[in-house]
């Protein structure tokens, strides 16, 4: 079972009339803190998982209507190609303002152990840099399932404002 832990909003729920936010939705990324992980690097299964986690974010955020997802793959910086984004201090907001972008959104999977995991969207302002919203939550599991169940949880809940 996940546990949703609240955090303060920075922005209040856009009319349903507004424009869509432009936003840049990169790449999941993992960080493992477990035994070993950072030695063993990501297994095949758990990179296929973050695309699989990743395409399905920005499936969700493109119906939504709410967003409207600038494309990323034109961009290219080393941080991105190593997938380090989460490592370099916020440097995805200048990324997601050079390619016309309101918002960036970088997710982070964070491996304590096979049962212990967290993941965190990082939700920036493009122009600024600033740390609009950080949503986190805490699940069980290292499969498809549970990495999914995860980032739906978060995007509905707290992206869509889905009750």
């Amino acid at each position: 079972m996940s546990a949703l832990i609240a955090m303060p909003r920075a922005e209040q729920t856009a009319p349903e009339s507004a424009a869509p936010i432009k936003i840049a939705v990169f790449d999941m990324e993992l960080e493992d803190y477990s035994a070993g992980g950072p030695i063993a690097g990501e297994s095949p299964a758990e990179t296929a998982r973050l695309k699989l986690v990743t395409g399905q974010l920005r499936d969700q955020l493109a119906k939504s209507g709410r967003y409207q997802l600038v494309d990323v793959s034109t961009a290219h910086t080393k941080e991105m190609s190593d997938h380090w984004l989460r490592k370099c201090n916020g440097c995805e907001a200048n990324i997601a303002k050079s390619l016309g972008a309101d918002r960036s959104l970088l997710g982070v999977f964070q491996k304590v152990s096979v049962m212990e995991q967290t993941l965190v969207f990082r939700i920036r302002d493009a122009q600024s840099g600033a740390l609009i919203d950080q949503p986190v939550i805490d699940y069980r599991g290292s499969t498809d399932e549970s990495w999914s169940r995860a980032s739906n949880r978060l995007t509905k809940h707290r992206l869509l404002d889905e009750r």
